[in-house]
């Protein structure tokens, strides 16, 4: 048998088939499986509280609606946009204005909107019947931003209904888009 000069052995492992290792990633699947055995979903779950309807679905006897306060959103001019510092992406509204509709009430500012909250909180004529309990409750709120509204004006009002008392507070929407909206962009002609 004649021994195999240096370019033959080169040319024999050049050839040979790479073979993947697969113990790593049996190890990490396994992993997975662990953590996701011992993980319990209901304390995810309970971090993004999303409360489905219960007036509505498959129950055999009719629930009557009842009345929710609503909170429009309005913004009044969109500003313009000013780049943060820093940031490629992120910028400032300059100029921005928005304004709240509590029921028919048009109120102006973050403050005037808790002043306003405080009074229909304390209003026990503004209470609804429990069907579990059988007496009364604070009445749910709907949340319903408007056109050229952005997070940080609906995060505050959010913000000022939970630190009211309220905790049934639901989002609304069909109130349009900024493509759709008074100041969506014109198209050029």
């Amino acid at each position: 048998m004649a021994r195999k000069t240096r370019r033959q052995k080169q040319q024999e492992e050049v050839s040979k088939e790479a073979e993947m290792d697969m113990t790593p990633m049996i190890d990490v699947v396994f992993l997975l499986i662990i953590f996701f055995l011992c993980i319990d979903f209901k304390i995810l779950e309970a971090k993004l509280p999303a409360y489905l309807p219960k007036d509505k679905g498959s129950q055999p006897e009719e629930v009557e609606p009842q009345e929710q306060l609503r909170i429009k959103i309005v913004c009044e001019a969109p500003g313009t946009q000013k780049p943060r510092p820093g940031s490629k992406k992120a910028y400032y509204l300059v100029g921005h204005i928005v304004t709240f509709t509590v029921g028919p009430k048009k109120v102006e500012t973050l403050e005037e909107l808790k002043t306003e909250l405080e009074e229909i909180y304390k209003d026990p004529e503004r209470e609804v019947p429990d069907p579990k309990t059988g007496g009364k409750k604070k009445m749910g709120v709907v949340v319903e931003p408007g056109v050229n509204v952005v997070y940080g004006d609906v995060a505050p009002c959010v913000d000022a209904i939970s630190t009211t008392g309220f905790t049934d507070i639901n989002f609304g929407g069909g109130l349009g888009s900024s493509k759709t909206g008074a100041y969506a962009k014109q198209p050029k002609k």
